[in-house]
């Protein structure tokens, strides 16, 4: 597997390739037509296969204590993915004019990295997992769709692609959520993101605390309140994500107590329930990055959740971008993520996308380490931010 300086180019929004899937028999590339084969039971079968091979993964880093695993549980690892991914890719583009487009579009690209782009309100199957190689026994890295593209969802067709937001260049006002039983969260991820957020001029990192217009707050539906009317452009959740009673996926974490107050942290629910009952017409002010580093925060594999799950309730609401979990993630390797997503997002200048990619390849590389795979994106992969932002006593 190249490295990752070699295997990085620049993207634009030259890279789009939308593949359109506006019923449950056909979808669209480009203004070809094709027809789904895969049946829903298929891909549940090939997707909770697949969730399978990453709570493996999570057990071991567990069993390890640590995110470096050895080679042979990687490449084992990875063959299971592999398996699966080539299942999704030959049952899904079962035609043969459907990949010979695909792959015929890509090179067209020449040194932009391609971006294929599912739109469709459902969630199908992790796409990053998809394998386009003729052997999964090789389980080569390059042939994964997660490290060979940069590929996304959107999971609202009735935007226009020409209404998300390209870039933005407002200094980073970044408000942590996080749940206070996480040890990596409190000692690590919080503490690297919050020092490299801060070591950029005018720019902002706040932990959520119990203080301030926060002093008061109760519930799901206050505190998104606040978020929707808050000037935060990234909101980053290091938390835990389950169901509720109705089967809904919900976010738990902490309104942390301020300095000299006593008592347990108030553990906030923010659920999909929490959307809806909250005013209709109330969007986002600053359309932020929306990270849920929290276990399976993507919505499970069950039809409710295909359509009715976080990122596509943060999106609606007017998240520029969301970036979410397909399975749960071990705390450590959730931290660890994290930090060098913003690195190469911020640090480097990459685009979200790219930034993605970059961090997926970087855990195998450096860790044996595939679980990168279960982070997916739901927002068009070329956001950036545009400009170099001024470091404060940095040389």
């Amino acid at each position: 597997m190249s490295g990752i300086s070699s295997a990085i180019r620049h993207q634009t929004m030259a890279s789009f390739l939308p593949i359109v899937i506006p019923k449950e028999n056909y979808y669209n590339i480009g203004w070809q037509k094709f027809n789904i084969t895969a049946t829903d039971e298929e891909l549940l079968k090939f997707t909770n296969n697949v969730l399978e091979s990453f709570w493996r993964l999570e057990k071991a880093i567990n069993q390890a204590k640590s995110i470096k695993l050895d080679v042979e549980t990687c490449q084992q690892e990875m063959k299971e993915l592999a398996k699966w991914g080539l299942a999704a890719y030959r049952r899904f583009f079962e035609e043969e004019g459907s990949r010979q487009l695909i792959e015929g579009r890509c090179k067209m690209m020449g040194s932009e990295i391609p971006a294929p782009t599912f739109i469709s309100e459902r969630v199908l199957f992790p796409w990053e997992v998809l394998y386009a190689g003729d052997n999964y026994q090789e389980a080569n890295p390059e042939m994964f769709w997660g490290l060979r593209y940069t590929p996304a969802r959107i999971l609202t067709p009735e935007k226009d692609i020409s209404r998300f937001l390209a870039d933005r260049t407002t200094p980073l006002d970044m408000m942590f959520c996080l749940h206070h039983r996480l040890r990596e969260a409190h000692q690590n991820e919080w503490l690297l993101i919050q020092n490299l957020i801060r070591s950029y001029k005018n720019s902002r990192c706040s932990l959520l605390l119990a203080a301030g217009k926060l002093v008061g707050i109760e519930s799901g539906e206050n505190l998104l309140d606040y978020f929707i009317e808050a000037n935060y452009n990234i909101l980053h959740f290091a938390c835990h994500c389950l169901s509720e009673e109705l089967d809904v996926d919900t976010l738990l974490f902490s309104l942390l107590k301020d300095e000299g107050q006593e008592g347990e942290p108030l553990v906030i629910e923010l659920g999909a329930i929490s959307f809806i009952l909250v005013k209709e017409d109330k969007q986002f002010q600053c359309q932020p990055l929306v990270f849920l580093n929290a276990c399976q925060s993507a919505g499970g594999a069950d039809a409710l959740r295909k359509t009715f799950n976080l990122p596509q309730m943060f999106i609606k609401r007017g998240a520029e971008a969301v970036i979410a979990t397909a399975c749960p993630v071990p705390d450590r390797f959730a931290a660890a993520f994290a930090q060098q997503f913003y690195t190469f997002f911020i640090d480097k200048q990459m685009t979200i996308g790219e930034a993605l990619q970059a961090t997926r390849r970087y855990f195998i590389e450096e860790y044996n380490n595939p679980l990168g795979l279960a982070y997916g994106l739901y927002s068009p992969p070329y956001y950036r931010l545009t400009q170099p932002l001024a470091t404060v006593g940095v040389a």
